[in-house]
C-alpha cells in the first residue's frame, strides 16, 4: 500500500504541472491583451499594484488548498483574519510587545484551527456546517475585540516589518512569497503532502495505507488557519487598521484562485504553484477592467464563468468523455 501511495504522488505531480502549464499560458495571453488594449497596464508601477492586491487572497488561497486538499472545506478563512487581525491589533495600541502580539494571534488562530479539525474528524460532521458556525463566531468575537470600530495601528516596528516598501517594492508580497514556498514544499516535497492527498482521494485505502488520516484532517485545518493569521496580520500592516470585517470578501476568490488554479474540490490534488498563478489571474482581470472603465459588477460574473468554465472543462477530461 505504501508504494501505492508513492506512485499516487507521482501521478498527482505530473497532473499538477500540465494545469499549471495551462493556466500560465492563458496568463501569459490575457496578460499581453490588456497590455495591447490599455495604456496603464503595462507599467512597473501597475504591476506592482497586481502583485499587492493579489497578496492577501494568495495567503487564503494556499492555506484552503491543503483542506480541500484533503477533501474538505473551510468557510471560517472569511472571518478568522479578522478575528486574529483585531487581537493584534488592539494588543499593539494598547503598547504590548510586537513578539508577543503576533504570538498571541497565533494561537487563537491555532485553536480555531484545531476546534474545526477535531470536532469535522471524530464527529465525522460535514466541514461546511462546522467551519459555517465557526465563521459566524470569529465574526462576531471580531466585533467585540475591535468594539465595532476600526482600531489603528501606529506600532513602527510592525508596520516596517510586514507593510512598507524596500525601493518601491512590497515587502508584503516577499511575505507572499515565502509562505508560498514554505507551502510548496510541504504540498509537495514531504510524506505529509502525500499523505494528505491520499487522504483526500480515498479516506479508507488511507486508512488501509497505515496513515493516521485523522490527524492528517486536523493538521490541514490547523494549517489553513495558521495561514488565516497570516492573511490577518498582512492586512492590518498593509491598512495599518484592522476592521471586524476586513477580509471577508476576499473568502471566495481565494477559493475561487485555488480551484482554478487546479486544486481538485473532490479532494486528492493539491497545486501549490497554480494557486499563485491562480490568485494572479484574478487580480490581473480586476486591474485591467479597472484601467478599462468597465464597471466592477462585470467582475462578479467573469470570475464566476471562469469558475464553471474551469471546473466543467476539468470534470468532463477527468471522466474522459
Amino acid at each position: 500500500m505504501k508504494s501505492e501511495a508513492a506512485s499516487f504522488g507521482k501521478t498527482l505531480k505530473s497532473k499538477a504541472l500540465s494545469k499549471t502549464s495551462i493556466l500560465l499560458y492563458a496568463t501569459i495571453l490575457l496578460f499581453i491583451i490588456f497590455a495591447v488594449s490599455t495604456s496603464g497596464f503595462f507599467t512597473p508601477r501597475n504591476f506592482f499594484t497586481i502583485l499587492r492586491s493579489m497578496c492577501i487572497i494568495t495567503v487564503l488561497g494556499l492555506g484552503i488548498s491543503f483542506v480541500i486538499t484533503a477533501g474538505e472545506i473551510d468557510l471560517s478563512i472569511g472571518t478568522l483574519p479578522a478575528l486574529c487581525g483585531a487581537i493584534l491589533a488592539v494588543l499593539l495600541k494598547n503598547g504590548t510587545n510586537v513578539f508577543l502580539a503576533i504570538l498571541a494571534a497565533l494561537l487563537v488562530a491555532v485553536v480555531v484551527g484545531t476546534i474545526n479539525g477535531v470536532i469535522i474528524s471524530q464527529a465525522n460532521l460535514p466541514s461546511i456546517i462546522i467551519t459555517l458556525a465557526t465563521y459566524m463566531i470569529c465574526q462576531g468575537f471580531a466585533y467585540i475585540v475591535t468594539n465595532q470600530a476600526p482600531v489603528v495601528v501606529s506600532n513602527e516596528a510592525f508596520l516596517n516589518a510586514f507593510g512598507s516598501n524596500i525601493n518601491g517594492f512590497p515587502v508584503i508580497v516577499l511575505w507572499m512569497a515565502g509562505l508560498a514556498v514554505v507551502c510548496y514544499f510541504l504540498m509537495h516535497r514531504t510524506r505529509y503532502g502525500k499523505n494528505l492527498a491520499f487522504t483526500g482521494d480515498n479516506r479508507i485505502a488511507a486508512l488501509f495505507a497505515g496513515i493516521n488520516v485523522n490527524m492528517t484532517l486536523v493538521t490541514s485545518f490547523i494549517i489553513c488557519a495558521i495561514f488565516s493569521f497570516f492573511a490577518g496580520m498582512l492586512g492590518v500592516a498593509q491598512t495599518s487598521n484592522a476592521s471586524p470585517t476586513m477580509i471577508t470578501s476576499d473568502m471566495m476568490t481565494a477559493i475561487a484562485a485555488t480551484l482554478i488554479g487546479g486544486t481538485s474540490l473532490s479532494g486528492g490534488e493539491g497545486n501549490i504553484p497554480g494557486t499563485l498563478i491562480g490568485a494572479f489571474f484574478l487580480m490581473m482581470i480586476a486591474n485591467g477592467i479597472l484601467i478599462l472603465g468597465i464597471d466592477q459588477w462585470i467582475l462578479y460574473l467573469i470570475n464566476g464563468v471562469i469558475i464553471l468554465f474551469t471546473l466543467t472543462i476539468r470534470h468532463y477530461s477527468k471522466n474522459g468523455s
